[in-house]
C-alpha cells in the first residue's frame, strides 16, 4: 500500500483510516512472529508510515527515494527531528543521482549516508577498481564507527556560507560530519563553534577526512570561537573525531 487513504473512508463512507494502520499493525506482528530474524524497512513515502507505532514493529525507515546527496541532508535532518539515526535507511546512491540528474564524488555521497542505517543502492560493478576499494574502505570504517553512530547523541546545526554539520556519539568523543552545499561566497571558511564539547577540557582533533595531522584544542576554543575548517568546494565534505583528553 504504497500511497495515503484517499478517501480514508469505506464504501459505507465511515471512517477506515484508523482501521487501516491497524490491519498493517497486526500484519507486522504476525510476520515478525513468524520469522524473527528477517528485517524489514518501513518506508517514509509509502502511506507517510514514519511513526512511533511502526517504529516498534520494523527495523528501518527507508527515507526517501530522492538519494541525491544534497537532497538528502535536508531530508535527513527532517527525520532526525523525530527518529534515531540507526533507524534511518541512508545509501550511497550512484553517481549521477537518477532523481536529480547531480553528480557527486563517491566521498561526499558516503559522507552523507554514513551518519543513518548505511547501505549501497548502486552496482558496484559500474566503479573502477580504484572505485571499488574506496568503497570498501569507506564500508569499514562503518562498521568499526558504528557504535559511535548508533545508541548514542546526535547534534544537527547550520553555519554561515551554506555549511552543514552533524555530529554523533557523546561530548568526550564525537565524530563530527561537516558539508558543504553551495559555492562558498567568503575567501575563507569561518570556524565552527561546539558548544557541545566541554570548554574544561582539551581535546586531540583527528582530521580523518580529508586526512591531515592532528591537532590538540582547548575546549574553551572549540565552544567559543570554533573548530578550523578546510576549504570546502560546493558538494564536499570533511570527517573528524574529537576526543577528549585530560587538561
Amino acid at each position: 500500500h504504497n500511497r495515503a487513504l484517499a478517501p480514508a473512508a469505506g464504501a459505507d463512507g465511515r471512517p477506515t483510516y484508523r482501521k487501516q494502520i491497524l490491519g498493517t499493525y497486526a500484519l507486522l506482528d504476525r510476520i515478525r512472529a513468524a520469522f524473527p530474524d528477517v528485517e524489514i524497512e518501513s518506508c517514509a513515502g509509502g502511506g507517510g508510515r514514519i511513526d512511533a507505532g511502526i517504529a516498534t514493529r520494523t527495523h528501518r525507515f527507508w527515507t526517501s527515494d530522492n538519494n541525491d546527496a544534497v537532497s538528502r541532508i535536508h531530508i535527513q535532518r527532517g527525520f532526525l527531528q523525530f527518529m534515531p539515526p540507526e533507524l534511518m535507511g541512508a545509501h550511497i546512491g550512484a553517481s549521477p543521482a537518477h532523481a536529480t540528474g547531480r553528480r557527486q564524488s563517491l566521498d561526499f555521497r558516503t559522507l552523507v549516508a554514513m551518519p543513518g542505517h548505511l547501505g549501497v543502492e548502486m552496482d558496484p560493478r559500474r566503479l573502477d577498481p580504484a572505485g571499488r576499494d574506496r568503497l570498501a574502505g569507506w564500508i569499514a570504517r562503518y562498521k568499526e564507527w558504528r557504535g559511535a553512530l548508533h545508541k548514542r547523541r546526535t547534534w544537527t546545526g547550520q553555519a554561515a556560507d551554506s555549511i552543514h554539520w552533524q555530529a554523533q556519539s557523546d561530548a568526550k568523543s564525537l565524530l563530527l560530519f561537516v558539508y558543504r552545499l553551495d559555492p562558498a561566497t567568503q575567501r575563507y571558511t569561518a570556524d565552527l563553534p561546539l558548544a557541545m564539547l566541554d570548554p574544561a577540557r582539551r581535546y586531540r582533533v583527528e582530521s580523518l577526512f580529508p586526512q591531515e595531522p592532528d591537532r590538540l584544542i582547548d575546549g574553551s576554543w572549540l565552544t567559543g570561537v570554533g573548530l578550523p575548517l578546510p576549504d570546502l568546494k560546493a558538494e564536499r565534505g570533511a570527517l573528524f573525531r574529537l576526543i577528549a583528553i585530560d587538561c
